[in-house]
């Protein structure tokens, strides 16, 4: 049985090669921080108590800016897995410095449902 995360890693590998789970620890330390990060954030009952849904963030990262469009990409490739969609509501935008530079670092924070039956 093929798991959902391995999908994912798929799906997003076909986007950006860099993409990884959990954290970026594995990118290298001087490579641009150009990358995508995937996780699960948290388990939920559903009301019917006839299943489970996963909330799912994807996060695109960035040196100075994300470049246009790519969080639509993203966000189509995601919902071609079966039982996954953009959750509703809004999806935000942080901001950082990378240490030991001037360079700011955008990242896009989006989340994702999937529905699975018990």
């Amino acid at each position: 049985m093929r798991l959902i995360l391995e999908d994912i890693q798929a799906k997003l590998t076909e986007i950006d090669p860099n993409t990884y789970y959990g954290t970026a620890a594995q990118h290298p330390k001087n490579d641009p921080w150009d990358y995508i990060v995937f996780s699960r954030d948290i388990l939920k009952r559903n009301n019917g108590k006839s299943g489970y849904t996963d909330i799912l963030n994807v996060s695109i990262v960035r040196e100075e800016f994300i470049p246009e469009g790519i969080e639509e990409e993203v966000i189509e490739a995601m919902e071609t897995i079966a039982g996954v969609r953009l959750q509703e509501g809004n999806h935000e935008y942080y901001y950082s410095v990378k240490p030991g530079t001037q360079l700011t670092v955008e990242m896009i924070l989006l989340k994702f449902t999937h529905a699975r039956k018990r």
